[in-house]
């Protein structure tokens, strides 16, 4: 038995006769449909309508108050670009009519010609001649095997790629990929297996990218990928080697475990050619060179990039062996009582003593550290080794200063961060109200409720909690004031030109008034000049810390200062001082 199909009709038509009309002629089921029409009179209305709800056709009168002939058929495409449309004209309007069917509708109507078969017919085949032409497009432009964009939807992204990126300045990123000994897999296993696994690794290649980007299969085991608006060659880098990461576990595809590997070649827009066929080639020399050097690894097309990616991928092999090395190591700098001078705490900077190429800074490594995940078992590591440090200084009768400890982004959404802090607290027998616990305002204001919890829990336990560079990120008084805080820190970029600048005079003004405001310590940091200084002082900013008091120290020199305070400044007065291990 044959299914009645329900049709909904959009009749765009300022004509009442015509309305009229239409409703008669749709008003009955037939065997195939049952209409339900829905009539504007003015294309903004259309426009309305079709946006706010679905629609199956659209029959459009050539002749409206507010949009006539052609200009009406691109509107509506613009809007509802699935949605078939059926013209209707009068007896003159015939050719305007032609030139709309070859301007993307499916059908035209003569309303002195209307007769209900005819309308029902043009209606239905419009539908049907939409669905055909939508799926012999899909045909044309997506690959029947992984649903993936064919080579030649891959060439219309890439020219619009470039040209925005043109418009934009922006860098764009061609990567050219292939399976390694995908072949064998088809002569061994067999084609119907060899297809399940590149359907296999489209999902995979999903899974690294942005939703923006564009991948591709070229054909047999060859994809290729389009990154844009990427801001440096290290980001590209990432991506690639993700990929290559994600490649090398092995698929189960029809019961069978398989190993297979990727190379990937690549080529960046403007430095590696401004046109795609330059950009093509490139990325295509690339992947050739890729392959050369072993296979499983990627290669740019640009020798400088090439040098850049293969000093991370060495940082980073040495940098997984680090933390079981004892290669990570605490510097710590003074701050200072901003009235009498005297050391208050300090702030404890991450470095990695590397075997062969010695100190190397944050700016380096921590980036590495957070794309691995391996900013866990280092923030710990770190946290254990501050609070070993202060009760250690306490222990042989110095006065008694806090020191605080960076929390990345990943480490404050571990469950079990409370307790971890709790147990280092215990094992170190360190006091909490020496322990600080500093995060950037974008850690703080994601998720709120459960920052809050956190947060709260933090406090229960007697750590010290401040916002690190504040200022640079987003935080609502409404935010600041749920958040059991000690101390705002001012971000060093707000200072060097304090003495110049009357906008980051004015915004240092602002976070010490408002840190103070809500009873909240305000510390200072890159703190270089006697100027700033005095700015500060004059300002009710009470600790400060900076090359101008002292560069970052090992703990014996920090004994030593201690050593030689006269007193020990009484708790109330210390202050929230931070530790930033990973500047």
């Amino acid at each position: 038995m044959l299914q009645v199909m329900d049709i909904r009709v959009l009749f765009v038509a300022a004509d009442a006769n015509d309305i009229n009309l239409l409703d008669q002629k749709l008003a009955n089921s037939t065997r195939q449909a049952k209409f339900h029409l829905t009539t504007v009179g003015l294309l903004k209305d259309a426009l309305q309508q079709l946006t706010e709800n679905t629609f199956d056709v659209v029959l459009l009168s050539l002749q409206l108050p507010d949009g006539r002939g052609l200009g009406s058929l691109n509107k509506i495409q613009g809007v509802s670009p699935r949605v078939p449309i059926v013209v209707l004209g009068g007896i003159n309007d015939e050719e305007l009519a032609l030139y709309a069917v070859q301007a993307g509708a499916q059908d035209y109507l003569v309303k002195n010609q209307l007769e209900r078969n005819l309308l029902i017919r043009s209606l239905l085949y419009a539908i049907e001649r939409k669905r055909t032409e939508e799926r012999l497009s899909h045909l044309a432009q997506y690959d029947v095997v992984t649903g993936l964009p064919n080579r030649v939807l891959f060439r219309d992204r890439l020219t619009r790629a470039l040209a925005h990126a043109q418009r934009k300045k922006q860098m764009v990123a061609l990567m050219f990929l292939d399976l390694d000994h995908f072949k064998s897999v088809n002569d061994s296993l067999g084609h119907d297996v060899g297809d399940q696994l590149l359907k296999a690794v489209a999902e995979r290649l999903k899974s690294c990218l942005r939703e923006g980007d564009t991948i591709a299969r070229l054909g047999g085991d060859e994809f290729t990928i389009i990154l844009e608006e990427i801001s440096e060659s290290e980001n590209i880098a990432n991506v690639a080697q993700k990929i290559i990461d994600m490649m090398s576990r092995s698929f189960l595809v029809g019961g069978q475990e398989i190993f297979i590997t990727t190379s990937i070649g690549i080529a960046t827009y403007p430095d590696c050619g401004t046109d795609q066929n330059t950009l093509i080639k490139n990325a295509d020399a690339a992947l050739y060179d890729a392959k050369a050097h072993g296979r499983s690894v990627y290669r740019f097309y640009h020798q400088k990039m090439n040098i850049i990616a293969t000093e991370r991928l060495e940082l980073l092999t040495s940098l997984r062996h680090a933390v079981d090395r004892d290669e990570f190591i605490l510097r710590y700098q003074p701050q200072v009582n901003s009235y009498s001078g005297q050391l208050v705490g300090v702030e404890a900077l991450l470095r990695w003593n590397h075997p062969e190429k010695g100190l190397i800074y944050p700016s380096q490594f921590v980036h590495l550290l957070e794309d691995t995940g391996l900013i866990i078992p280092v923030g710990e590591w770190a946290l254990r080794e501050a609070c070993k440090q202060c009760k250690a200084w306490q222990n042989t009768g110095l006065p008694a200063i806090p020191v605080s400890v960076n929390i990345s982004a990943r480490q404050f959404k571990q469950k079990n961060l409370v307790s971890m802090v709790s147990q280092i607290l215990l094992d170190t027998k360190l006091d909490p109200r020496y322990l600080q616990l500093e995060l950037t305002e974008s850690v703080l204001v994601d998720n709120i409720g459960v920052t809050v919890a956190t947060l709260r829990a933090l406090h229960t336990i007697g750590t010290k909690l401040s916002i690190d560079d504040f200022g640079t990120g987003y935080s609502s008084l409404s935010y600041l004031k749920q958040f059991p805080l000690h101390a705002l820190k001012i971000d060093r970029s707000f200072l060097q030109d304090i003495n110049k600048r009357s906008e980051d005079a004015a915004i240092a003004i602002a976070i010490i008034t408002l840190g103070h405001s809500l009873r909240l310590d305000v510390v200072a940091e890159g703190v270089e000049t006697n100027e700033q200084k005095e700015f500060l002082k004059k300002q009710n900013c009470n600790i400060m810390q900076g090359h101008l008091f002292g560069y970052p120290m090992h703990a014996v020199q920090i004994a030593e200062w201690l050593g030689d305070e006269k007193r020990q400044p009484p708790i109330s007065n210390v202050g929230s001082i931070n530790s930033n291990l990973f500047r």
